[in-house]
């Protein structure tokens, strides 16, 4: 048998894998194929995604190391200032188009007609934009729909809308961490370039459930972060525990490395939240704390979420990092313990904290009333009502007598006065 050459060698490589350089646009956005993954590539060059969620501080975004955000709507007007912001921070943005969970619109005609119209002229006004990724058709709208059929067969209508003008950007639609949802898509909406899965707890099931799923194209964890309030343990009273800054740290860097930047289908990422929310309590989801509340003199500093990303985006270790939190305690009980004052007796609070730069440390303490409005799916709720004064000072122990029996939660915001900050709070009750 005659020896194959070196070039015919190659070439049947390139055609087994689907990977021949032939194969990719030297212009647009476009995803290959490769053994059992897939990657993406903008204009010619290969791209994996370092996102963030949301639109606050792009330039700290872009110094640790992020290339792209995501949004989640926007009329003409603000896609235009949203490319702008991109544009100023060289990143890419995945574009959100908003749909709604209500089943019975799906078989409204005047509203269907206004998103065809709406979502053509998105298409149309940047087709040609080098700051675009993707579109995201809807955020998990299969959550509470009734008629899932009909909801997907209407992104695929819009799908299909965006295409025929937009021939530069990707298509997608994001869901919930759903395997029903993945066997929907598959059925319905085979036009998306890939799909987004939103997941905290049990992103070490994802590969697995993508590959076993009817879904057999590209993904992205399109939101991730901390284990999220309905994961976690719970006092006896259902006040949920959230984890310390610390361990939030430790859970993004595990979930970055081992479940998503391995994962060969997976294109990359959008880490939550990129900014502030109040959501059962003020720091939960929140990358950077509150700026602007009164007598809470805290300005948007970074936590160790923060280092996080910059750690697995760059590959490199920081100069200056977060205050290390240990824990925090009540009359020497954890969260866990299910912590329990009388009214009018002081309440003694510790929190343990290191500092690996031997910073000088400002501890800030607040309680505030367990939160009772609550939202759902990530809707709009207020800031918990505070107790008492915020106390700032110097050293790592508080202590406050409460007189009125109900739900509270001690927090403590350790600052190390180089633009960190990390956050812990613990749950607990006053009784007669």
């Amino acid at each position: 048998m005659k020896k194959l050459s070196y070039f015919t060698c190659l070439l049947l490589c390139c055609l087994f894998w689907g990977c021949s350089s032939s194969s990719i646009p030297k212009e647009g956005i476009a995803i290959q194929k490769t053994g059992d993954g897939y990657k993406m590539y903008i204009d010619g060059k290969e791209t994996y995604i370092k996102g963030v969620g949301g639109t606050y501080r792009l330039d700290v975004a872009s110094q640790s190391g992020a290339n792209a955000f995501r949004t989640w709507g926007g009329s003409v007007e603000e896609v235009t200032k949203i490319l702008a912001q991109a544009a100023e921070n060289k990143m890419y943005v995945m574009q959100g188009i908003g749909l709604p969970k209500d089943s019975i619109r799906y078989y409204d005609a005047a509203f269907k007609n206004k998103m065809r119209e709406e979502v053509r002229t998105l298409a149309e006004t940047f087709k040609n934009d080098t700051c675009l990724l993707a579109w995201g058709i809807g955020n998990e709208i299969e959550l509470g729909n009734a008629n899932i059929g009909a909801a997907w067969s209407f992104v695929e209508e819009l799908a299909q809308i965006i295409k025929s003008v937009d021939k530069r950007h990707l298509v997608s639609t994001v869901i919930s961490y759903n395997p029903s949802a993945l066997d929907s898509i598959a059925k319905y909406v085979p036009s998306l370039d890939y799909v987004g899965i939103n997941v905290y707890g049990p992103m070490n099931e994802v590969q697995n459930t993508v590959d076993k799923s009817a879904y057999k194209g590209a993904f992205m964890i399109t939101e991730w972060g901390p284990t999220g309030w309905w994961e976690t343990a719970s006092t006896e009273w259902k006040a949920p525990i959230e984890q310390t800054s610390e361990e939030k740290r430790q859970v993004y860097e595990e979930r970055y490395t081992k479940y998503i930047q391995s994962n060969p289908r997976c294109l990359g990422s959008f880490v939550f939240l990129w900014g502030q929310k109040e959501e059962r309590t003020p720091t939960w989801f929140s990358m950077f704390v509150e700026d602007n509340v009164d007598q809470l003199p805290l300005h948007g500093e970074k936590t160790p979420m923060v280092e996080a990303m910059q750690r697995v985006w760059t590959g490199k270790e920081l100069t200056e990092t977060a205050p290390v939190i240990e824990g925090l305690t009540i009359d020497d009980k954890y969260a866990i313990d299910n912590i329990r004052v009388k009214a009018g007796k002081p309440l003694k609070a510790h929190v343990a904290v290191d500092d690996k730069e031997f910073d000088r440390l400002t501890y800030v303490w607040e309680v505030l009333k367990e939160a009772t409005v609550l939202g759902f799916g990530g809707s709009y709720e207020p800031r918990p009502d505070r107790v008492g004064d915020v106390v700032t000072s110097d050293a790592n122990t508080y202590e406050v007598t409460l007189n009125t029996p109900g739900e509270y939660r001690l927090y403590v915001y350790v600052l190390d006065n180089t633009g960190f900050v990390s956050t812990v709070n613990v749950p607990f009750q006053v009784i007669k």
